[in-house]
């Protein structure tokens, strides 16, 4: 009899007790932009920072195991292009804010979803660069810590 309770046990944690829980991204909004007008071939800078508007940034939930940690990261060297010619923006800068820290890291509350993270980005308009509209899929990962 003794052999059925410890199959019973085994059986138990098999199904009850899982070691990894995937990790999914709850999009609010996926889109950069930078908001106003700017001029070609002055040389400004067009920021998009969680810290000045989270209007304009991209906004997300994470949902996972509660109380672990998890960083967000970004490829380096990314860039918008141009609609209709064969120009690109660097990226210079990417912030991390609302519930990222600016490292990007970030913690699942107890209910299983982090608070809202947000992404946004800076680039440099120069002199070269051709009026129109520069677009970019930039892809991200989130990982547990």
């Amino acid at each position: 009899m003794s052999v059925l309770f410890k199959y019973a046990i085994y059986i138990g944690l098999i199904f009850y007790s899982s070691p990894f829980h995937a990790l999914e991204i709850i999009p609010e909004n996926m889109e950069v932009k930078f908001p106003g007008m700017y001029i070609s071939g002055s040389g400004q800078n067009a920021d998009s920072n969680p810290a000045n508007s989270q209007v304009y940034v991209v906004r997300f939930y994470v949902e996972g195991e509660p109380g672990k940690k998890i960083v967000v990261s970004l490829p380096s060297k990314q860039y918008l292009n141009h609609s209709r010619k064969s120009k690109r923006l660097r990226i210079r800068k990417f912030y991390f804010g609302c519930g990222l820290s600016k490292r990007g890291r970030a913690k699942i509350k107890g209910n299983g979803r982090s608070k809202l993270l947000c992404i946004g980005a800076k680039v440099k308009i120069g002199a070269n660069h051709p009026a129109g509209l520069y677009t970019s899929t930039i892809p991200f990962e989130v990982n547990y810590k």
